[in-house]
């Protein structure tokens, strides 16, 4: 199977993972799953001494926390940030 593909089939799994986590209202399953995503690419980022991407990622990661926030008042935005950026994967 080439790398295509692959990541075809991947986006189509994680697609159907948000929309069902979004349909039964798992709002905390979303938020851990892309703070997860964005924690392994701030890793690999800082890793590879990538300090423009590493300062990219903490920006998407602001992002969703402004747009995970509108839509629950109550959502802890800089805990969702600081698990988008630091601590193991």
């Amino acid at each position: 199977m080439n790398a295509s593909l692959a990541s075809a089939d991947n986006r189509s799994v994680v697609g159907r993972y948000m929309n069902h986590a979004l349909l039964e209202g798992d709002a905390e399953a979303v938020d851990q799953f892309v703070a997860r995503v964005l924690r392994r690419a701030h890793q690999s980022a800082e890793a590879r001494n990538a300090a423009d991407e590493a300062r990219a990622i903490l920006g998407v990661a602001h992002l969703f926390a402004e747009e995970l926030t509108a839509g629950h008042p109550g959502f802890d935005r800089l805990g969702f940030v600081a698990a988008a950026t630091e601590g193991p994967s």
